[in-house]
């Protein structure tokens, strides 16, 4: 009975865990299949991996435009992309625009080096306060795969490349409920990205690392 009872409770405990996937509230894009899509600029185009489509987008005027903000709501964060940087892009590249134009929003950039290498910028603005978190020495090559996140949670942000961290500051962060969702471009139509997107997750939790995607792996394959 004793034996029973206790693996009737592990069953429950595995039933009821949650995971990334199961979190009320999370937005999974497939980029190749992206929601609410106002308009589109350039011509943005499929390209095949071993996971399905992505997107390509050609860094001089490929970009969409969702009517949505996915961060509305949310009191801490985790966003992850998976994407891949193509070495011939133009310094500044800026792929994930959330919230407004300017005053409260979420970007992901880039810079690319002309030696083939790019290092992370992830960028937090409340209007009052901002954060930028980039190094120029923390570089990756271009045309691999990568997951990109940035976790935020209780006045702290931190940014990572394949799970590993980077770099991390403080931030009174505050839902940003208001603004639009550009992908491929900065909203205000600057800095075009010139590489490729496979994926975009917003996680109302702050996740660990050993919680975040890992489709860059079998990308890279």
């Amino acid at each position: 009975m004793k034996r029973t009872l206790f693996a009737l409770v592990a069953l429950l405990a595995v039933v009821g865990c949650s995971t990334p996937e199961t979190i009320v509230g999370t937005i999974d894009w497939k980029v190749a299949d992206l929601p609410q899509i106002d308009s589109i600029k350039g011509a943005p185009t499929l390209v095949d991996t071993k996971l399905g489509k992505a997107v390509h987008f050609g860094g001089e005027a490929d970009g969409y435009y969702l009517g949505l903000n996915p961060l509305a709501g949310m009191e801490e964060v985790t966003v992850e992309v998976i994407f891949r940087q193509d070495a011939d892009a133009a310094f500044e590249q800026r792929f994930l625009h959330m919230g407004t134009v300017k005053g409260e929003r979420v970007l992901f950039e880039t810079r690319v080096n002309p030696d083939g290498n790019w290092y992370l910028d992830c960028y937090i603005d409340l209007g009052e306060e901002d954060l930028v978190l980039i190094d120029p020495a923390q570089t990756h090559p271009c045309g691999e795969w990568y997951n990109l996140a940035m976790v935020v949670k209780e006045g702290k942000a931190t940014s990572y490349v394949n799970g590993v961290e980077e770099l991390e500051g403080e931030i009174p962060y505050r839902p940003i409920n208001s603004g639009i969702t550009s992908v491929g471009v900065r909203q205000n139509q600057v800095c075009w990205f010139k590489g490729d997107l496979y994926r975009i997750r917003i996680t109302p939790k702050a996740l660990t690392p050993e919680e975040f995607l890992t489709d860059h792996n079998l990308l890279n394959e």
